[in-house]
């Protein structure tokens, strides 16, 4: 029994030691919080009011803020939709008006398909409306009657403000220095007014008896064409002026029968722009194949897809495009395709055997570059396994022969003859200063020799800019 009573005995104690800890932790929290409040009476708020009747206060202005805020807040939401349905309609109509201009600025009417054609003059038809529109407004509002506020008499007194951009002394020395220096006339300038009609004394008054029909037969003349059929007649007679185009036939034979073809041309022969044109009408870019032609440079190959555009009468994109870095300008109609060496190369990663190009074309491989040295060897080796794909290159030099040596002696199309006679002269001297030898040399060409235009090679952008 003594065993039972002392366990019984240390049980007791262990719960009332357990109490004891729970109590004691609930009255140090109890103090805790009974300080932290009397510090929080004790300081002072800087951006509230202190006392309990200003926390009152405040209770009681932030339900009616509550309130007043609900019944305030659709009245805004009404305001503020007006004046933006305002300002959107006044932005939306110079929208269209600027993507009309832009359409017309950039795409002739005649290249045009009859979608296009219906979504531009559905557009003109909008911004017409709209503006028709707005001119019935103002009309209705200068017939209504409005009442006179005194307001607008203080705006009359109040003077504008300046609306010209501050001016330093510098640039008002210079306007006037440039307006004294402009050589005026005086009544001189203006144009010349009639001041009295011609009389004449004596008038003899006719009056028409009858009309005699003449015969229109051999005198009807034939309608003026319009301009835009005389810029394509003028493109198809440059076309036809071009020494690659009695070549034609020829051309479109000799790569119909080769597979590598080296061609050799002077500069300004066609062969850039004449040459993809042909193969296109020739049927190479059927069954979505693409004929493909490489330039050194970025900005020939844009200039060159936007002649070719031109001469085609298709917008550029469709048809015919270009694809240089950070710049795709094709679609799924493309059909010739100008690019850079570079975009070729990556052409090569995600199609390693060219299976979308009919012809490729490597324009310009006189300028030996690492590109097109690259080029040359992987196209060489797709020709080899491809029997279908049609390689061109393209040379304006004498080094052609070369060409043919490395690609399995493949035969050369020469085109001769020059679009402008050509004259090499050399100077009986070396000159010190080249610059200012070209100077000279393009006054003396002004001075001595007949009109016409003048271009000077320089060594680099920088003697560009220097000597402009």
């Amino acid at each position: 029994m003594s065993k039972y009573r002392r366990q019984e005995t240390s049980s007791e104690d262990s719960d009332s030691e357990e109490e004891r800890r729970k109590k004691d932790i609930k009255e140090r929290d109890e103090f805790a919080n009974r300080l932290k409040a009397k510090d929080d009476t004790k300081t002072r708020k800087v951006a509230m009011p202190a006392g309990s009747g200003a926390a009152e206060a405040a209770k009681r202005l932030k339900l009616m803020e509550t309130d007043a805020r609900e019944k305030l807040v659709p009245k805004l939401r009404v305001e503020s939709r007006r004046k933006y349905l305002e300002k959107r309609k006044e932005d939306k109509v110079a929208e269209l008006e600027a993507d009309i201009i832009d359409d017309e600025y950039l795409f002739e009417e005649e290249i045009l398909t009859e979608r296009e054609k219906r979504e531009r003059a559905h557009k003109k038809q909008l911004l017409q409306l709209a503006k028709e529109h707005e001119k019935a407004r103002e009309l209705e509002r200068v017939q209504r009657y409005h009442m006179p506020l005194e307001k607008k008499k203080l705006e009359a007194e109040i003077e504008p403000p300046d609306t010209e951009p501050p001016q330093s002394e510098q640039s008002k020395w210079e306007s006037d220095q440039m307006s004294s220096a402009v050589f005026r006339f005086g009544a001189k300038d203006r144009k010349a007014q009639q001041d009295y009609d011609l009389l004449l004394e004596d008038e003899i008054e006719f009056i028409q008896a009858l009309r005699m029909p003449g015969s229109e037969k051999g005198t009807k003349r034939e309608p003026s064409p319009s301009p835009q059929a005389k810029i394509l007649q003028t493109i198809q007679e440059t076309k036809k002026s071009l020494p690659i185009y009695p070549f034609k036939n020829d051309l479109i034979q000799a790569i119909k029968e080769h597979q590598i073809l080296i061609i050799e041309g002077e500069t300004g022969s066609g062969k850039t722009t004449q040459i993809p044109q042909y193969l296109y009408e020739s049927g190479f870019a059927v069954n979505d194949k693409i004929i493909g032609c490489s330039e050194p440079r970025r900005v020939a190959a844009m200039s060159v897809a936007a002649r070719v555009a031109h001469e085609m009468a298709v917008k550029l994109g469709n048809e015919v495009g270009y694809a240089i870095r950070f710049e795709d300008c094709t679609s799924h109609r493309t059909r010739i395709k100008y690019m850079t060496d570079g975009t070729l190369h990556r052409e090569f990663l995600s199609q390693p055997d060219l299976a979308s190009y009919s012809v490729m074309i490597i324009d310009e491989a006189h300028e030996r570059t690492l590109h097109t040295d690259i080029l040359f060897g992987l196209v060489k080796d797709i020709t080899r396994f491809r029997s279908d794909l049609k390689l061109l290159i393209s040379s304006a030099t004498l080094d052609a022969t070369k060409f043919s040596e490395f690609f399995d002696d493949a035969p050369i199309f020469r085109i001769p003859g020059r679009r402008f006679p050509v004259d090499i002269y050399y100077t009986k001297a070396p000159e010190a200063d080249y610059i200012d030898a070209c100077v000279v040399s393009i006054l003396q060409i002004h001075a001595t020799q007949p009109p016409g235009d003048v271009l000077v090679f320089l060594t680099g952008e920088y003697i560009l800019v220097m000597n402009r």
